[in-house]
Order: C-alpha cells, then sequence, then structure tokens
C-alpha cells in the first residue's frame, strides 16, 4: 500500500502544468485592439510615440487622425470602450519606406514604480520580399485602468 501511495505522489508532484494562458504575477492582461501598419505620408501626424489614451475625447481625436489617409481605424474594435475603467495604450513605429516592418507589445506589467510596458520592433530580413510603401507600424491595446505612471521599454535596446 505505501508503494502505491509513495507511486501516486511521485506521479502527482512530478508532473507539470501545460497551461501556457496564465498571467504571472504582475503582469496585466490586455487585449490588441489593432496592430498593423498605418499607409501614406504621415498625414495623421503621429510621430514615432508611445502614448495612452484615457478618455472618449481623445480618442476621438485620435480616431479622426488615422482616417484622414487610412481605413486602419475601421480595423479597431467596435466594442464601447469605458473610460472610467479602461485605457488604451499605443506604441507606434517610425515612419518607413518599405513593407517588413513591425511593432509589437509583448507583456506589461506593475512594479513599484508603475506600469512597464514592453515592446518589440522588427524589420524585414535581408532576404525577405517587401513594398516600396511608406508605412509606420502601430500596436494598441486596452486593459484595465490603472493609476500608476506608465513606463514604455523597448525590448530591443536591452540587449
Amino acid at each position: 500500500m505505501r508503494i502505491s501511495i509513495s507511486i501516486f505522489l511521485l506521479l502527482l508532484l512530478g508532473c507539470k502544468s501545460t497551461n501556457t494562458n496564465t498571467l504571472k504575477l504582475n503582469e496585466v492582461s490586455f487585449k490588441t485592439v489593432s496592430k498593423g501598419v498605418l499607409f501614406g505620408n504621415g498625414i495623421e501626424g503621429i510621430p514615432k510615440s508611445n502614448f495612452t489614451i484615457n478618455n472618449a475625447k481623445e480618442w476621438e481625436t485620435f480616431l479622426k487622425k488615422t482616417a484622414l489617409s487610412n481605413k486602419a481605424n475601421t480595423n479597431f474594435s467596435k466594442e464601447p470602450i469605458d473610460f472610467s475603467k479602461q485605457l488604451f495604450i499605443c506604441v507606434f513605429d517610425n515612419i518607413r519606406n518599405t513593407s517588413g516592418f513591425k511593432i509589437e507589445i509583448e507583456n506589461i506589467f506593475i512594479k513599484k514604480s508603475g506600469l512597464k510596458t514592453i515592446y518589440t520592433t522588427s524589420k524585414p530580413s535581408a532576404t525577405e520580399r517587401v513594398n516600396m510603401v511608406v508605412t509606420q507600424p502601430y500596436h494598441i491595446v486596452l486593459i484595465d485602468k490603472q493609476e500608476e505612471p506608465i513606463t514604455f521599454i523597448n525590448k530591443d535596446n536591452l540587449q
């Protein structure tokens, strides 16, 4: 009987969890609202930047800017946003002369000094075919409203 219990406990304690969708301690969950590229010559007036959108007025202004020469805002979530409980985090890369560039928010987590938003950028490989078109990569996510200050960290600069 002891052998059976010992084997059962060994198997139970020795198994690793395969659930990879759980959040790590202090990690903030987020939902991608839109990710892609703006096309054109930068008429929107959005420079390389990282920012938050905290209220409906800022959101409407942003939507008007992106509608000037893009259909990107048609990709944005049509769900109603409660700005008393949620906010947008946005990262925009430089305006590029070709396709193939990307930007992505990877993680958001809480530290003592506030929220840390980790993002990465990528460029096309030397052998990748690209189009000669002006683009500006972006990623916009929605999170539950936080009072902590938000710091943006380009993971590429850490290596």
